[in-house]
């Protein structure tokens, strides 16, 4: 799909790629276990956010499955390291979800390279506009997402994390009129 040196991205096989993809969603949950806020009030809103993610592991793959979803996975020297997944939110409207990277492989760029092959994806699957939503903390994250366009947005589910951010991006841009060349008006020199 996309290549870097010693890097390659590609989509799942869910024939093969279940027991895989299991994994690094279980690492991904994990981060959020320990990257949570850690204040009463937002510990049963973590929990609840902990139960949704348990709920799509069990039923991978679920909504990132084939027709309206997809998975893509990122490997460095052949070594599974990351993963990033898309889903349809409504019509038309697709989200991108659980951009993991491993954690002895984070820096390198592998949330761009995966943000850019789903939204590749997102078009090919007809998707006109991409949503994601991020925790405030995730500087870099909240960093590449608007290098690459996209645009805040008012939260469009209530995400169970205080002062999460949701972004947007117009995967089908409309094309602007094309412009009317002025008519050249010669002059004739008189003879």
């Amino acid at each position: 799909m996309e290549s870097h040196p010693g890097t390659t991205l590609r989509r799942v096989n869910w024939s093969t790629d279940i027991g895989t993809v299991r994994r690094l969603f279980r690492g991904y949950r994990q981060w959020l276990a320990d990257h949570r806020d850690t204040t009463a009030s937002a510990d049963s809103n973590v929990k609840m956010g902990l139960g949704q993610v348990d709920k799509q592991i069990a039923e991978l793959p679920g909504a990132y499955g084939p027709r309206r979803g997809e998975i893509i996975l990122a490997f460095a020297q052949e070594a599974l390291v990351a993963c990033g997944a898309l889903r349809e939110l409504e019509s038309k409207v697709g989200e991108i979800k659980r951009i993991y990277v491993r954690a002895d492989h984070r820096g390198p760029g592998f949330g761009p390279r995966l943000t850019r092959a789903l939204l590749s994806r997102a078009r090919a699957l007809g998707y006109e506009r991409v949503r994601v939503d991020t925790l405030p903390t995730m500087t870099a994250a909240i960093q590449f997402y608007q290098e690459m366009g996209f645009d805040p947005m008012p939260a469009y589910w209530p995400h169970p994390v205080p002062g999460a951010l949701f972004f947007e991006y117009m995967v089908r841009k409309t094309k602007p009129a094309p412009r009317r060349r002025a008519a050249s008006k010669s002059k004739r020199s008189g003879g």
